[in-house]
């Protein structure tokens, strides 16, 4: 697995604040970016790190 911090430090973010676009604006990139971001990790991983609402985002349960 090639690791890529930046994502980690995305993901991390993401969970902190429960939501993409105050993430986005934190570190001062694109929704999308964040998006594709977590989508690659996601795959990387081989599994789902978010559940994806229309109010946010919040973590899957622990395996």
């Amino acid at each position: 697995m090639n690791i890529n911090y930046e994502s980690y430090k995305i993901f991390y973010t993401v969970a902190l604040y429960g939501s993409i676009s105050k993430a986005a604006s934190s570190l001062y990139i694109s929704q999308p970016a964040i998006t594709k971001s977590i989508q690659k990790l996601e795959q990387e991983l081989g599994i789902t790190l978010f559940n994806r609402s229309p109010k946010g985002v919040s973590l899957t349960e622990d395996r």
